[in-house]
């Protein structure tokens, strides 16, 4: 396995680098510009959910006559070209619903751990993890429900993060495999 992992590795150390620097180029806009970013990738998952919405919607006109539950594939059809519409126009709009979203899950993951420490006090004493987890999870989602696009826009900021250190690392890892290459291939272990 190793033979073939280190052969791979040799031989594709570019497309490690074209991965390394897409993820750097994203990560820096992602951090410096966190809001066009994530508008343009919302915009981009519009596009997605008009184009599988039409396709839908046109596959189940052209076999209605095929099926009495025709209109099981035209509804989600109809609703994806609506919601992929809406997204494309109104991205702050989409980010905003994903993220109250987001924060009504907190909430509910909130008042779900404080009742657990309650409960579970009567069983382990000194036991408050639970609490601070629902106080914690209380307040992010007080948080995306009441500010949906700042939180949207640090959500975007530590992605951006995220996607920066793994592009340094894939650009790091390409010039190894490349030295790799250079130098005749991966001295194997000895047995």
């Amino acid at each position: 396995m190793a033979d073939i992992l280190s052969s791979f590795y040799q031989r594709s150390w570019w497309s490690l680098m074209v991965r390394g620097v897409v993820a750097l180029i994203f990560g820096v806009l992602a951090i410096f510009w966190p809001n066009k970013t994530l508008d343009f990738l919302v915009t981009l998952l519009g596009i997605f959910v008009l184009v599988v919405g039409i396709v839908a919607t046109v596959g189940a006109i052209m076999h209605r006559r095929e099926s009495k539950n025709w209109w099981l594939v035209l509804l989600p059809g109809i609703v994806g070209m609506i919601v992929g519409i809406i997204t494309i126009a109104m991205p702050e709009v989409a980010q905003a619903i994903i993220m109250v979203l987001i924060g009504i899950w907190a909430l509910i993951t909130g008042f779900g751990h404080i009742y657990s420490a309650i409960k579970l006090r009567k069983d382990v004493e000194g036991e408050w993890m639970p609490f601070i987890i629902g106080v914690v999870s209380l307040v992010l989602g007080v948080l995306l429900i009441t500010r949906p696009l700042e939180a949207a826009a640090a959500m975007m900021w530590l992605v951006g993060l995220f996607v920066l250190v793994l592009g340094i690392l894939w650009v790091v890892m390409g010039f190894r495999a490349r030295k790799w290459q250079e130098g005749g291939g991966i001295t194997p272990p000895p047995p």
